[in-house]
């Protein structure tokens, strides 16, 4: 029977306990008869809950046992249990209808819902049919995967209509991606807007310039030139022809987007503009454009739209303020207007009644309101201040706004409680913005949030969290109010979804070899189907849906050849290229070049607008530099070529060129025929193809790269400008040619076109002189690779004699040739004297006078002589000196001081410049201290060194010179008589000196100030003249004498010979043949623009064998340089870096070990073999390895000039309140040298440090758009890209070192002899086994690398043999190492 069955059927205590629940609620209802019978069936059927006794055993209970005992438990305990359910289940799994609850529920109703049969639901199409009062049905919000959108079309069928989130639902702008990253500004990108058809993409950098781009393929289509500082905010007109520009120089600059042809020149703020917008108000043909500036003022620019006019003057508002206007925004209709401003106030302004009027001003905020938007319908608008706060104001009635506050500090409910950190945080808001339906509001926070607001009652809806840094730009999309786009310092782009809360995509800005970029800026366009961005390297970042494929043409680097000419301007403000004399929009279409200025091949020339038809042979430019009579150096085309390098033929010139030649050739005759300009071609296409560096975003002082030639674009005629010394570096001079003779020109070999020809130097060579630059004015001889320059006095009629006996051969070369066609002349790729180094830092013979540093030197400075050299400098304008910045200014400086050097670097420039750190020592004690200064100076003609060996000092003062003694004195190796007149001071107010004291007679009747250094006594037996050479025994005595321990127990000769045989061995290892001779600079012909001291190990041998170092750390210091040469120009990870690292390694234990000289080439063998990358000991890294990475990476650092302003301390004279705001000040400087004195633990303290050097920055410089705030970012970003990998391979190096010492101690523990072993077994188990161990690896490294090479080599096998006949020796060596 059912009851038998009941009784046999085992149920669960759950089962049960709902029985019983099931009955107590029937007690409390209608249905009580029917509790009755249920309990009496509980009961009979034993279905109730047993009773358990200590045994374990079950007993059945009565219904009335069980209320007893359970008096907890109310009768409506399972209806409480059922209400609970429901929102338990909703935040696991959410149902369709939120807050909506019912037992009985299907599918996402359903309480047995889950995750898995929630996203497996698939609607049909008639569920997309406008089933309610015309419209589909809402699509639920917890929908994850996207809606079929065969069925969302198939319901629009049935009814007609859809929902715009069922056609597009939000998981589509999930295929949204980068098309293109284009470098295309040398600076930070601050700006960028659409144009209203979105068609064009306009970029305001801090390099001065505006550029244009198209958004379908991002082609450059124009440059617009003219602003001298940073652009600081960009506006188009509601018309779509205007395109305008505010900048730092205080002027507004418009231009017509038709033609690109300036339209106006606007001067009328006192400040920098902060922000620039087009008023949206018409009346009639009226227009108004509205800029702020930090000038506190508002101007109102009137502008017809008929004939696009501005009137001369602006209707000002202006305050009285500290800081300025920072942000305006326009209501929807233009009627009002409402700006921010640093005195915390809000001031509307009415445009509706003809002439804008201030109607209301606003004080509810407590500091700076900077940011300010109106809502896209309505009377609303949003403001955000520094005090923690936003407001969403509302017109109530005429003039009178009431605010709904939203505090950043509130949470969702729900929110785990604040910290007591995150309690004394002061947020701050960024930056706001409206979805487009106006229905929320988003508040950008400096605690890296975002916050999502109901815009009519002010309640929190969403916390956004995954930004990093601060947010400043919040982007709505253009049509759809669920979506935002946000972007900041951190390098990430997120476009969120609105109502869900949640993150669509994202995008993470890395920049290969710098860290990430900072994202400046971003804008949609108008259908929403692409945005852009812009960062703090240059870049222009274009997003979008769809295939990328119209975007692969282009370049990574896109410049324009003209972009950073210098311009000329009038009395108004606009602009002429001051090469070609006309205005900018009017000049050809211009070449497109990358970041180096290297043209582009062909097919990338086609996408300059202009130049899509344009012939392939004119596609390519062959550039020329024309010099003319004043020094001023002018870029010219004066042929094209052909993209094919088989048959280079220079075809019939251009219009364009034709005229420009003939005005030259006008001009010419005006001329003297000797400076007579010269064009000289620069071919480009054997370069089209070279890529530039991956590090153009962090520059090096000094660089002068293609387009990186920029001076705020400002005015300059009767000066050489940076672009000049591009030109005369890459300059390929060529005999002077008629014009006839550019019409065909032959090639037969292209390897001896560009063989430079030492016999072909005619006057043409002089073309290239930039005498208002500073270049020495000397004719650039070519020089073989290894030869040097050497010193020689001739006269300019010499020399005009020679280059006419030159001339001569060339005429009668022509004249046997005899033919129509003309071979082309040969060419010079030598690059000019000017850009090497000079002889007086790279001669290996010891000279007396021009001083020559070295590491350690002890010297007397003059400041008689420095204040001299500056002045000199200035006078002729070498290269840019701050005389503000000179030691004298920053310290005080006695006429003489007695210093040491302690660092040496050199400087590209040109000329190269050496920079000394000199660090003064007390003459009580004959100590350094600790008071520096630095100089910068180079050899410079008629001016006389003020640095002078202490050596040469005191022996000078040792002579007691008197008037009418004769003397002697080296010039140019050479000795030249003198009679010394009287002792004088040089200068009246150094009275004590003896810089120049002497006023001496020359034989020859001349008078010259000399000081007692230069001048030497002469010898009984010597002959009297002039001009006599200086023997070799002379030069030594005048030369420097070591000191004892310079050159440590040896001498210095037995020192220089062990070394000069140490390196001939070292020369004939394979790895060091890169390394055993000078660079061929025709071979590398940009060499020497990199490096300013090049070095060798051949140099290095000579000046051992002339005894040019005066102590062994000169020597060690040149050595190391090899390599620091080899990482700067080619890839520090690269083979040659490698190379280098090892042979400056092997070099320096070499001198610093005597043992080492029979063993140095196995050495280089064990070096390579201990640091060759994949290798087992290779992956063995010191624990101290962090040390040397990190000087190289803090000197990197010291290079880039974004490093300018942090390498050191801030002085409190310049900067008074610096100390005020800042707690801890730190710098790059105060790193470097606790990191030399070995004060950091591990790389972490000097990171937190380095940290603080970027903190503090940012904390002084609030200003999101000043070049300090953007040098902050860029240095930041690469700072941390590199010191990760340090830190990573420094607790690796921590972990293994661990290791290493456990299995030690291991080893040890387990090698103690037993006890019956006795001591001669011990001692010859031993000593097997470390014999055995130390020689066996240097035994398999030389006989795998024998084995590799295909030949062993005799030297090698003897040295295998006496390592393994004599093991102590071998063991002792290896133990050294």
């Amino acid at each position: 029977t059912a009851g038998s069955m009941a009784k046999n059927r085992n149920i669960s205590l759950l089962e049960s306990e709902l029985y019983y629940l099931i009955s107590r609620f029937l007690t409390t209802g209608p249905c009580r008869r029917a509790a009755e019978v249920l309990a009496s069936e509980l009961e009979e059927y034993q279905l109730l809950p047993k009773r358990l006794d200590w045994q374990g055993n079950e007993h059945p209970r009565t219904y009335e046992d069980l209320v007893a005992a359970n008096k907890h438990i109310a009768p409506d305990h399972l209806l409480q249990i059922c209400k609970q359910i429901g929102p338990l289940l909703d935040r696991e799994v959410p149902s369709c209808v939120p807050g909506v609850h019912s037992l009985l529920g299907s599918g996402k109703q359903s309480m047995l819902r889950s995750a898995k049969d929630r996203d497996c639901v698939r609607l049909k199409a008639s569920s997309y049919a406008a089933l309610h009062r015309g419209r589909p049905p809402e699509r639920p919000l917890n929908c994850k995967n996207p809606p079929q959108l065969v069925e969302i079309y198939r319901g629009r069928e049935l009814t007609g209509t859809q929902r715009f989130t069922s056609i597009n639902p939000v998981s589509n702008y999930q295929h949204m991606r980068l098309h293109r990253r284009i470098l295309g500004h040398l600076s930070a990108v601050y700006c960028i807007a659409f144009d209203r058809t979105g068609l064009r993409i306009f970029t305001g950098s801090d390099d001065c310039l505006v550029k244009i781009w198209s958004s379908f393929d991002g082609r450059l289509h124009s440059t617009l030139r003219g602003h001298s500082a940073e652009i600081t905010d960009l506006a188009v007109s509601y018309e779509n022809t205007l395109i305008a520009a505010g900048s730092c120089d205080k002027t507004i600059r418009v231009w017509c987007l038709r033609t690109c042809a300036p339209v106006a020149v606007l001067q009328g703020h006192s400040g920098s503009i902060t922000s620039l917008q087009f008023s949206p108000f018409a009346k009639g043909s009226k227009r108004y454009m509205l800029s702020t500036g930090t000038d506190a003022t508002v101007c109102f620019w009137q502008w017809d739209v008929n004939n696009i006019n501005f009137g001369s003057r602006s209707q000002n508002f202006g305050f009285k303020t500290d800081g300025g206007l920072v942000f305006l925004s326009f209501f929807l209709g233009g009627m009002f207007l409402a700006t921010g401003s640093t005195d915390d106030v809000i001031r509307i302004y009415y445009l509706g009644c003809g002439n804008p009027e201030k109607i209301s001003e606003l004080h509810d905020h407590t500091d700076k309101v900077d940011s300010i938007q109106f809502c896209h319908s309505g009377e609303r608008f949003v403001s955000g201040s520094r005090d923690g706060t936003a407001r969403i104001w509302r017109l109530h009635q005429r003039q009178q706004w009431r605010c709904i506050l939203l505090n950043m500090s509130a949470t969702l409910p729900g929110a785990e409680p604040t910290t007591e950190e995150e309690s004394y945080f002061k947020p701050i808001v960024t930056m706001v913005a409206w979805d487009r339906h106006d229905n929320t509001v988003i508040t950008a926070v400096n605690n890296h949030l975002l916050k999502v607001w109901n815009s009519y009652t002010g309640q929190l809806l969403h916390i956004l969290k995954g930004h990093e840094a601060e947010v400043f730009v919040l982007e709505p999309h253009p049509f759809d109010p669920r979506i935002i786009l946000s972007a900041g310092h951190d390098g990430n782009v997120f476009i969120w979804d609105l109502l869900r809360g949640t993150n669509t995509q994202h995008y993470f800005n890395m920049i290969e070899g710098q860290g990430h970029g900072a994202v400046f800026d971003c804008k949609f366009t108008p259908d929403g189907q692409r945005f852009a961005c812009t960062d703090s390297h240059g870049h222009l970042l274009i997003f979008g849906f769809g295939s990328s494929k119209p975007y692969e043409k282009l370049p990574d680097q896109v410049f324009f050849h003209t972009d950073y000419r210098p311009l000329i301007r009038d009395a108004n403000g606009f602009v002429l290229d001051e090469q070609t004399q006309q205005a900018p929009h009017l000049m050809p279409p211009p070449f497109l070049v990358d970041v180096d200025g290297n043209p582009h091949p062909p097919r990338y020339q086609r996408l300059v607008p202009g130049r899509e038809n344009i012939a392939a042979e004119h596609l390519v430019p062959q550039l020329g530099y024309v010099a003319t009579s004043d020094g001023e150096v002018v870029e010219q085309v004066i042929s094209q070529q052909t993209a094919e390098h088989e048959e280079v033929t220079v075809r019939r010139s251009s219009v364009l060129d034709e005229a420009i030649r003939q005005l030259q050739q006008q001009q010419d005759q005006a001329q003297d025929p000797v400076s007579a300009p010269v064009l000289a071609p620069m071919s480009v296409n054997d370069r089209a193809e070279v890529q530039s560096p991956p590090n153009v975003g962090l520059r090096r002082s000094g660089q002068v790269e293609g387009v990186r030639q920029m001076h705020q674009n400002a005015p300059r005629s009767q000066m050489a400008t940076e672009r000049d010394l591009q030109a005369w570096r890459r300059r390929v001079v060529v005999p002077e040619l008629p014009i006839s003779t550019y019409s065909e020109l032959d090639s037969s070999n292209d390897e001896e076109e560009w063989r430079s020809d030492s016999s072909s130097h005619t006057s043409s060579e002089y073309s290239d002189w930039t005498a208002d630059a500073g270049i020495n004015l000397q004719p650039s001889t070519p020089l073989s690779s290894r030869k040097r320059a050497r010193r020689r006095i001739s006269s300019s009629e010499e020399e005009e004699e020679e280059n006419e006996e030159e001339e001569e051969k060339q005429r009668q070369r022509k004249q046997k040739a005899g033919r129509p066609r003309l071979a082309r002349p040969p060419v010079n790729r030598e690059v000019s004297n000017e850009f090497r180094p000079s002889p007086w830092i790279t001669d290996v013979i010891p000279r007396k006078s021009p001083f020559v540093p070295q590491m350690g030197d002890e010297v007397i400075y003059f400041r008689q002589g420095h204040e001299a050299y500056v002045e000199a400098v200035s006078r002729s304008e070498l290269y840019p000196i701050n005389l503000d910045k000179q030691p004298w200014k920053k310290m005080e400086l006695r006429d003489q001081e007695f210093v040491k050097i302690t660092g040496i670097k050199y400087e590209v420039c040109p000329p190269t410049l050496c920079c000394l750190k000199l660090t003064l020592i007390d003459h009580g004690t004959g100590k350094i201290s600790d008071k520096s200064f630095s100089v910068k100076y180079h050899d410079m003609p008629d001016v006389i060194d003020f640095l002078v060996l202490r050596q040469n000092y005191d022996e000078a003062l040792r002579r007691n010179w008197q008037p009418n003694d004769r003397f002697r004195s080296v010039i140019d190796d050479a000795w030249w008589f003198g009679t010394i007149i009287c002792q004088e001071p040089y200068q009246s107010e150094y009275p004590d000196s003896h810089f120049q004291c002497f006023k001496v007679r020359w034989d020859n009747g001349e008078t010259e100030k000399l000081s007692p250094w230069d001048v030497e006594a002469i010898p009984d037996d010597d002959t009297e003249g002039g001009g006599i050479p200086v023997t070799a025994e002379e030069m030594r005595e005048l030369m420097y004498k070591p000191l004892p321990g310079e050159w440590g127990e040896r001498s210095r000769d037995e020192e220089c010979e062990r070394i000069i045989g140490g390196i001939d061995q070292l020369i004939t290892v394979e790895i060091a043949a890169p390394f055993s001779g000078p660079v061929d600079i025709v071979q590398y012909p940009t060499y020497c623009s990199v490096i300013a001291y090049p070095t060798d190990l051949g140099t290095i041998r000579l000046r051992l064998i002339h005894r040019f170092y005066r102590r062994l750390s000169a020597l060690i210091w040149d050595a190391r340089y090899i390599a620091h040469n080899a990482r700067t120009f080619n890839e520090p990870r690269s083979k040659i870096a490698h190379s280098s690292k090892i042979i400056t390694n092997v070099l320096q234990k070499f001198v610093k070990y005597v043992p080492f000289v029979l063993f140095l080439s196995r050495l280089v063998y064990l070096e390579n073999y201990t640091e060759a990358p994949g290798t087992s000991s290779g992956h063995r890294l010191h624990r101290d390895a962090w040390k040397d990475q990190c000087k190289s990476l803090l000197n990197y650092i010291f290079e880039c000039e974004d490093s300018e302003p942090f390498r050191r301390p801030v002085d409190p004279a310049n900067y008074p309140d610096y100390h005020d705001i800042i707690d801890t000040p730190m710098d790059f400087g105060t790193v470097k040298k606790t990191l030399e004195e070995d004060r950091y633990e591990n790389p972490v303290e000097l990171c937190k440090d380095t940290r603080l050097i970027f903190a503090n920055a940012k904390a002084y410089t609030p200003n999101k758009r000043s070049k300090i705030y953007s040098m902050t970012l860029r240095l930041s970003a690469f700072f941390e890209e590199q010191i990760r990998t340090i830190i990573s391979e420094y607790k690796t190096a921590v972990k293994s070192s661990e290791r290493l010492r456990r299995s030690q101690r291991f080893r040890k523990k387990m090698d103690q002899p037993a006890p019956g072993m006795n001591t001669a077994m011990r001692s010859s188990m031993s000593v097997t086994k470390s014999t055995s161990a130390k020689v066996s690896v240097p035994e398999r490294v030389t006989r795998s690398r024998s084995s590799r090479s295909g030949h062993s080599s005799s030297e090698g096998d003897s040295a295998s043999k006496a390592a393994s006949s004599t093991p102590g020796t071998v063991v002792s060596f290896y133990r050294i190492i």
